[in-house]
């Protein structure tokens, strides 16, 4: 089990440290816009049409295809992480671990609709998308603290 404790942290990093390699490539296929999934607070209908204009169609093509992939690893092992410090604490914990990574899983599909459709994407489409990136970020935040509270009490066991 302590494998899993050190490899799973490791491996969410390893694929973290993807995800930022490929992040200044998709900023400036951009023109130096950030991507939907850094927008904690979400998008307006507005700003994520300015933002498909703005996206190079190899952009859009690393949006769909590695940066994808990565951020569809990412949210899943991140979830898993949270979740090592709440061992034996009861199911509630786990909820805003799950919350993110669903609501993150979710976001990606959203988002990957905006970029199929391009700038004539409909505003509920973009309202969809941009409520599942609040909701990660919120989920995320208060999941961290969990997990943190979680480590801290284990360590204090010890």
């Amino acid at each position: 089990m302590k494998v899993v404790y050190w490899a799973l942290p490791l491996a969410t990093l390893a694929v973290a440290g993807v995800l930022t390699y490929l992040l200044p490539h998709l900023v400036a296929e951009a023109g130096g816009a950030q991507p939907f999934d850094l927008r904690p607070l979400g998008y307006s209908a507005m700003e994520a049409r300015i933002y498909l204009q703005s996206l190079s169609p190899a952009g859009t093509a690393l949006y769909q295809g590695a940066f994808r992939l990565t951020d569809t690893i990412f949210p899943i092992l991140f979830t898993l992480t949270l979740c090592l410090p709440l061992g034996g604490r009861g199911q509630i914990w786990f909820l805003p671990a799950l919350a993110y990574g669903l609501c993150d899983l979710a976001e990606n599909v959203a988002v990957a609709r905006l970029l199929q459709t391009g700038p004539e994407v409909a505003a509920q489409a973009v309202s969809l998308a941009s409520g599942f990136s609040q909701g990660k970020t919120a989920a995320s935040l208060v999941a961290i603290v969990l997990a943190l509270f979680g480590a801290l009490q284990a360590w204090r066991r010890r």
